[in-house]
């Protein structure tokens, strides 16, 4: 059952390259990963997963990033530092950054179906929810879950 259903998410996940960095240390540019679409029938996104999506304002461009925030969520971000309804949200994948070049303050209040999504490289990643806000839900072209490309790299996200 087990083969059954890994042959299944492989055979309808959809390929996507990797450009820029801003997912390193996580992606690189010019890795090749396996992404699943998102929809109904699928488990709901959760935080920490690394999403496929297109720029929710409709402009041109398809993105790779973290989901940091999700649906009916407060997401404040103050002095690098990242709080969801006033909680800290530990983020282990990233390396800190003595030198955020963060806004001082920014905020989001989620509507029942956005979710606020960053890079994992701040310095870098300058096309994410800090420059665009939450993204829909339907914005949302699919879950990276698996790395194929180069083969040293080659494993489940």
């Amino acid at each position: 059952m087990l083969i059954y259903r890994i042959l299944v998410r492989i055979l309808t996940s959809r390929p996507y390259k990797i450009e820029g960095d801003s997912m390193l240390p996580a992606l690189a540019d010019g890795q090749y990963v396996l992404l699943t679409r998102a929809s109904s029938a699928s488990p709901p996104l959760q935080r920490g997963d690394i999403v496929v999506h297109r720029h929710p304002m409709g402009l041109e461009g398809i993105y790779v990033k973290r989901v940091v925030g999700l649906p009916d969520e407060h997401v404040r971000l103050a002095n690098g530092q990242i709080y969801i309804n006033d909680d800290l949200l530990e983020e282990n994948h990233l390396d800190p950054d003595p030198y955020q070049s963060d806004p001082p303050r920014k905020e989001w209040w989620n509507g029942s179906d956005e979710y606020v999504v960053m890079g994992d490289n701040r310095r870098e990643s300058h096309d994410d929810s800090r420059a665009f806000g939450a993204v829909p839900g339907e914005r949302i072209l699919g879950r990276v879950w698996f790395r194929y490309w180069p083969p040293k790299a080659w494993g489940i996200l």
